[in-house]
């Protein structure tokens, strides 16, 4: 039997050749138009993805819950993690975010 699942991954459609510099100042900016801030930034399973960029973001710094995203350059991978048991704050800002990220890269992609 099957492991129930406990996150969805939302995956954010990356262009080409873009820098690790510029993947990063796009989250950034992708956040705050978003109405979120990156409470975290750090790496994520050193094991399973090395070098990888991982965000928590989170609309206020009192409330509960956040939102994952890792970047991982080796497979030029985006994606946001959304946990079955955060708040609904987190399963309603999830696509703005998502939305935001992709806009902030056809930007960059011209």
């Amino acid at each position: 039997m099957a492991k129930e699942k406990k996150s969805d991954d939302v995956y954010v459609d990356l262009p080409t050749g873009l820098s690790r510099d510029q993947i990063m100042a796009a989250v950034e900016r992708a956040s705050e138009a978003a109405g979120m801030y990156i409470s975290h930034i750090g790496s994520y399973s050193r094991k399973k993805y090395p070098g990888s960029v991982h965000w928590h973001f989170k609309r206020d710094a009192k409330e509960r819950g956040l939102i994952d995203a890792t970047y991982w350059d080796v497979k030029e991978l985006l994606w946001l993690m959304i946990r079955h048991s955060e708040p609904e704050w987190v399963h309603k800002f999830a696509p703005k975010l998502k939305r935001a990220l992709n806009k902030e890269f056809a930007v960059l992609a011209g």
